[in-house]
């Protein structure tokens, strides 16, 4: 029997990109619209003081393996140093003013894949087409790999690295990629799954368990759905919450990493306004009991 808790009410306006740092045991997110880094530690259940970046928004963070962390704000990559709070462009991935980074994490090899996708004229509803996905090597080298995204969201690879899922929002599917570990390349697309709008709304991020199962946050459901990927089915819904509806994403963590961290969005003002009630929307939850096991997140190893 699973068991769901909510860490932290109403924290953040759209959390998003969850990694467990499992040398430090401690959880990382971002809140993507107020632009904030925020690191949560297990053993004691404290946050630390969230890190504010100067980029309009930030999609993804992760921890660099010689110290500090890497994230994907805006349209770069850069490096913050935790102690001293400086902040080091690596790489700039596009000019194009009309999109942003979104989701991403790294690969078993520790290249930081990150998408970007189109800005919102409504919560989910980008400009269309204006997304890239790319990867940033250990060279500090930046790699583009798909254009024509609406919004770059979840991606996971399986144990032994030969395959990559990713989701592009409102494709309403998984895709899955053949993977070269040794080159960072993918090829042979194809669908996995497919999310039916109505009754699933949309596909966000996501993450896989040591059974080569997704578990997905999907958008507007308030759940996650977790996929065999071998039959291409849902196998389970696990309900997060019927009042944080704009559930976004996912990781194992803990001790044994076997504990579901669900990051989510808070409901606008404008909404509020309207009567739309606050409820657990933008609240960090987390899940145990779940009887699966996530597979450890790797660092940005540049």
């Amino acid at each position: 029997m699973s068991n769901i808790v909510n860490i932290a009410k109403n924290f953040t306006a759209l959390g998003e990109g969850p990694h467990w740092d499992d040398t430090k045991q401690k959880l990382l997110f971002v809140d993507i619209d107020e632009s904030k880094i925020h690191r949560f530690d297990y053993a004691t259940s404290n946050f630390a003081d969230p890190i504010s970046l100067p980029d309009p928004t930030v999609g993804a963070v992760v921890p660099r393996e010689k110290g500090g962390l890497v994230a994907a704000a805006s349209h770069r990559y850069l490096s913050i140093d935790e102690e001293s709070g400086q902040m080091q462009t690596l790489a700039t991935v596009t000019e194009n003013v009309k999109c942003r980074f979104n989701d991403g994490k790294c690969d078993p090899r520790g290249r930081f894949w990150a998408g970007t996708m189109g800005l919102e004229t409504a919560p989910g509803i980008p400009l269309p087409k204006q997304g890239e996905l790319f990867s940033l090597g250990t060279d500090l080298t930046v790699r583009r790999h798909l254009a024509d995204i609406d919004i770059s969201n979840g991606i996971a690879w399986t144990q032994d690295a030969s395959r990559m899922f990713y989701i592009d929002t409102l494709e309403y599917n998984i895709r899955c990629f053949k993977y070269d570990v040794d080159t960072g390349a993918i090829s042979e697309p194809k669908v996995v799954v497919t999310f039916d709008s109505e009754k699933h709304k949309k596909p966000d991020g996501h993450c896989i368990d040591t059974d080569g199962n997704l578990w997905v946050a999907m958008y507007g459901l308030g759940g996650i759905l977790k996929v065999d990927t071998t039959k291409g089915e849902i196998v389970e819904k696990l309900k997060i919450s019927d009042s944080a509806l704009r559930t976004t994403s996912c990781c194992f963590g803990g001790p044994n990493l076997d504990e579901l961290f669900v990051t989510s969005a808070r409901y606008k003002q404008a909404e509020l306004d309207k009567g739309v009630e606050l409820g657990e929307s933008g609240s960090l939850f987390k899940v145990t009991g779940l009887g699966v096991r996530g597979l450890p997140a790797t660092p940005f190893k540049g």
